[in-house]
């Protein structure tokens, strides 16, 4: 399998690239950049039009490889963005990619294990790992767990073989890998008991204004027929507890909220309603 030559041949070849699309993520940027910087070779970022200091503050990162630009103004091209990340991190030569958004944080023991799962790959023919997405309910300590928010898991970690050509064309929820590992995931794809969590969803206003994005994105409910309104349904919540070494850093993280006195109230009311489990066993599950 030929690997594209990095940008610099005279350092070590890339290993693990991380792609980022973003449009204004001002906010949780400096957070995302201290998670993960350390727990990858290097980053490769599409700044997709953005009018705050995304750009700013992506270029100030040592591990930045490459920042794309898109012009303020353009509608969400996600099949357009996604293929223009893994085309460039081909570029440069990484093996692994790993999908990420700016408002997602992977939990402290990620860049152990990654490592690990990277370097068992080859023996046993994996090309792509599942990870669990935990959605952030009332606080940083606690994950929604009840119905579909349980089976949330994505396929966020995948080689790169450069010969595989044919992407997901959906202009939403479509997969980051190649539809040539998608189409052999019985085979080639592993579960794994990681987690990345999600921070937008921590309060009230930040899950109504996914929901709404979401309903612009995909108003008639093409590419998910259930919709979006359960994201701002409560009903039946259950929260489980993350255990202090499945956490995330930094603790000091600027993207998690800092709630004012009513949405503390409302975050401590859904917490008083829901079903603690204050000692959780991980389940990996499927899509």
């Amino acid at each position: 399998m030929a690997v594209p030559t990095p940008r610099n041949p005279k350092a070590p070849p890339v290993s693990l690239i991380v792609l980022l699309q973003a449009r204004n993520e001002e906010r949780y940027l400096p957070g995302w950049l201290e998670n993960i910087g350390g727990a990858v070779d290097g980053i490769v970022a599409l700044d997709d039009g953005s009018t705050d200091r995304t750009a700013e503050i992506l270029s100030a990162h040592p591990r930045l490889l490459s920042l794309l630009r898109n012009p303020p103004g353009r509608d969400w091209d996600q099949p357009r963005n996604q293929l223009r990340l893994i085309e460039e991190g081909r570029r440069l030569g990484a093996t692994w990619f790993l999908a990420l958004d700016a408002d997602e944080r992977v939990e402290r023991s990620f860049s152990a294990k990654v490592r690990e799962l990277i370097a068992s790959a080859d023996p046993e023919g994996i090309e792509a790992y599942l990870i669990q997405v935990r959605e952030l309910w009332g606080d940083r300590h606690h994950y929604r767990c009840d119905g579909i928010w349980a089976r949330k898991a994505q396929y966020r970690l995948f080689r790169n073989v450069p010969g595989q050509s044919r992407f997901d064309a959906k202009a939403h929820h479509r997969t980051w890998m190649p539809l040539e590992i998608k189409d052999r995931i019985a085979t080639v794809g592993r579960r794994t008991d990681l987690n990345i969590y999600h921070l937008k969803t921590i309060t009230p206003a930040g899950r109504a204004a996914r929901a709404a994005r979401h309903e612009a994105l995909d108003p008639d409910h093409r590419f998910q027929s259930t919709g979006y309104s359960y994201m701002i349904d409560d009903q039946g919540l259950q929260l489980r507890r993350i255990p202090p070494e499945r956490g995330f850093l930094p603790l000091d993280d600027p993207g998690v909220a800092r709630l004012g006195l009513v949405g503390r109230v409302r975050s401590w009311a859904s917490l008083r309603r829901a079903s603690l489990d204050r000692n959780p066993t991980p389940h990996p599950r499927g899509r």
